[in-house]
């Protein structure tokens, strides 16, 4: 038999549960039928051998337990036989009783947050985390649900709002005054870590290659400038030749000592230019000024939305490749995470405590509003369907008890009939 259809809703498809609490229901019944009929063929031939009666006894007390059980049971769904019997049909009639209950069940005795906090005391949540990132299959559909889910996200941003907002974010560091400090922090840090030695070196190598380049320019400068007399007795080669290599020497000698006095000069150089953008209001003044005119330049405006436009496709073309750089790079960064957290257990330790805390919050915050989505669901469906949802669920248990009313009630019949034997 199918489920009768819920609210607004078609048949629901036959469930093993439906096809399981049905045959049960068929049984009992048939027990039921088949205990009728042993009663009329023994109270037929009740005086064709003696343990007719007997028969009839058992018969006749199976056949009221099965039936006071089949009211018991169908009286807890529905009316039996559809008569207005005063408290039959206790699910339908107590529907929204029931589901408030049940709300309140699950928020008290599921979501509370005690219960919650006592229920993860002892988990190790942390590890469980670190093992499924570290798994190299775990991590890679992770990654490829991560990436996967990038252009239905992408989709979801308008590029003309996105673009907008790129310029409004730009025009707002340029006018709450953060570009200035904001690059006298980096210039500073850079230079009291020595990162920006790098960049003297590189400055360096560029001096070197241009030298280079430029030697027959320098010759042919010196030659111009010196006496023709000078000139032929060879007085402007010699001079470019100190001179270059003279120049040689410095860059060779600067490149080699990191306390050379010209890497000291450039550190302290950069030290004051870091000191005057976050203290200096009139240098912070013109940079700020010049930003906010650099960005309100149509062609930096227009600019920030071909950057969104270029990112957008970018991540699109990256998350539709099949191996996509950023698929690797991603599944690579969960696996290591995974694993420097299996190693780290004091890491492991923190985690589980602030992971336990979180959901136990959680729980205390947002349980009451899922009980109330289990309420407001149970209070959406009709009658019927509350009806029949617990009926095959719970309903092929309750016809065993129509089965084991009738075998029962029939023993007893039995019993009874003895007595009365033996009375008589």
């Amino acid at each position: 038999m199918a489920s009768p259809p819920a609210s607004g809703a078609g048949p629901a498809p036959e469930t093993d549960a439906t096809r399981a609490y049905i045959a049960m229901r068929r049984t009992a019944s048939l027990l039921l039928v088949l205990m009728s009929g042993v009663f009329i063929a023994a109270s037929i031939l009740i005086d064709a051998h003696p343990a007719m009666g007997y028969v009839r006894a058992f018969a006749e007390a199976a056949m009221v337990g099965g039936l006071a059980d089949w009211f018991a049971v169908t009286a807890i769904f529905r009316r039996p036989l559809g008569l207005p019997i005063p408290h039959t049909a206790v699910i339908p009639r107590s529907k929204e009783r029931i589901a408030h209950a049940l709300g309140d069940f699950i928020a008290d005795n599921f979501l509370a947050e005690s219960n919650v906090a006592a229920r993860l005391k002892d988990q190790d949540l942390a590890s469980a985390i670190a093992r499924l990132l570290a798994d190299e299959r775990q991590a890679q559909r992770i990654a490829d649900g991560l990436v996967s889910a990038l252009p239905a996200l992408l989709d979801t941003f308008d590029d003309a709002a996105m673009a907008d907002f790129v310029r409004r974010q730009a025009a707002a560091l340029a006018e709450d005054g953060r570009i200035a400090p904001t690059l006298g922090a980096i210039l500073a840090l850079m230079t009291d870590q020595g990162r920006h030695q790098a960049l003297v070196d590189a400055g360096l190598e560029e001096a070197w290659r241009a030298l280079n380049e430029n030697e027959p320019a320098i010759r042919h400068a010196v030659r111009a400038r010196t006496a023709w007399l000078w000139r032929v007795v060879g007085v402007d080669a010699q001079a470019s030749n100190a001179l270059i290599q003279g120049l040689e020497t410095t860059l060779r000698d600067v490149a080699a000592n990191r306390d050379h006095a010209l890497r000291r000069r450039v550190t302290e150089f950069l030290h004051q230019v870091a000191r005057d953008l976050q203290h200096s209001p009139a240098l912070r003044a013109q940079i700020e000024a010049a930003a906010q005119d650099m960005l309100a330049h149509p062609a930096v405006q227009n600019y920030a939305g071909e950057v969104w436009a270029a990112a957008k496709a970018s991540l699109r073309r990256q998350a539709e490749a099949e191996g996509s750089g950023l698929r690797v790079a991603l599944e690579r960064v969960i696996r290591r995470v995974g694993r420097e957290l299996l190693e780290d257990e004091a890491a492991r330790t923190a985690l589980n405590e602030r992971l336990r805390a979180a959901l136990a919050a959680l729980a205390g915050r947002y349980g009451r509003d899922a009980s109330s989505l289990v309420t407001e669901t149970i209070l959406s469906w009709d009658s019927e369907t509350i009806t029949t949802k617990l009926e095959q669920n719970v309903g092929r248990d309750l016809q065993y008890v129509r089965i084991n009313g009738t075998l029962i009630g029939g023993l007893i019949g039995l019993a009874i009939h003895q007595v009365a034997l033996f009375l008589h």
